[in-house]
């Protein structure tokens, strides 16, 4: 038996098109290296007539667009919560650092495909726009303002760790990275943001692909601890 208020797809506004066809997509994503994304698929997938997708997501491109951008954002609300919450409470800068790198952790748990979407391997064919760098930006941005913001008060540390001097190539490196988002900061700081950067990923990525159950027997209390590790690295002491 029916009810005469059952659900009409075609009845939906805008925004439920869009709900629709980004969850159907993201459901896809789980075989992502071989996933059908054409918005055509995806809207018939999702109970949507793809006519009217057409005018929302014109090609595959679009659509990945939409979810790249999601996924973007939604880690950099994660992340810039997590550092405020503790802020308001008191905390100094490495627990606010520490804070933002498990904003990203809790952020890619719960949402594993669209962790892997941005930080896994490309999608075949498809290259991100310019606008996805600064959505992409928003949790470094909030690292780098913790570092920023020691320096200034001259509470960066920054011959604390020994290291290498920095190759030709690593100076390069890090000079085109301080005409950058890492302006301002020392060349030996910003290369140890550079490996601060690729270890948070390396990290999250290692657990999100089910990795790190056989390394550590609690997993949270290992990242909390890299974390902590990775602020005092680049300088951070409270």
């Amino acid at each position: 038996m029916t009810s005469s208020h059952a659900h009409a797809p075609h009845q939906d506004g805008p925004d439920a098109v869009v709900a629709r066809m980004k969850a159907e997509a993201v459901r896809r994503l789980a075989t992502r290296q071989h996933a059908d994304l054409e918005p055509s698929g995806v809207a018939r997938d999702a109970g949507l007539d793809p006519a009217r997708v057409q005018q929302l997501f014109p090609d595959r491109d679009s659509l990945l667009t939409t979810l790249v951008l999601d996924s973007y954002h939604a880690m950099g609300d994660s992340a810039e919560r997590a550092a405020a919450e503790v802020e308001k409470a008191g905390a100094g800068r490495l627990a606010r650092w520490v804070a933002c790198w498990e904003g990203v952790r809790g952020w890619a748990l719960a949402h594993p495909e669209e962790y892997v979407l941005i930080w896994g391997r490309p999608v075949p064919g498809y290259s991100a726009p310019p606008e996805t760098m600064a959505a992409g930006a928003r949790t470094v941005l909030v690292l780098v303002g913790l570092v920023r913001e020691a320096l200034q008060d001259g509470e960066l540390a920054q011959d604390h760790v020994p290291g290498p001097a920095l190759s030709a190539g690593m100076t390069h490196t890090t000079q085109a990275l301080a005409e950058g988002l890492l302006s301002g900061l020392p060349d030996p700081v910003i290369a140890r943001m550079l490996v601060m950067w690729t270890q948070l990923h390396g990290m999250v990525g290692f657990e999100v692909n089910g990795h790190v159950a056989g390394v550590a027997a609690d997993p949270a209390a290992f990242f909390t601890h890299a974390a902590t590790a990775m602020g005092q690295y680049v300088g951070l002491t409270r």
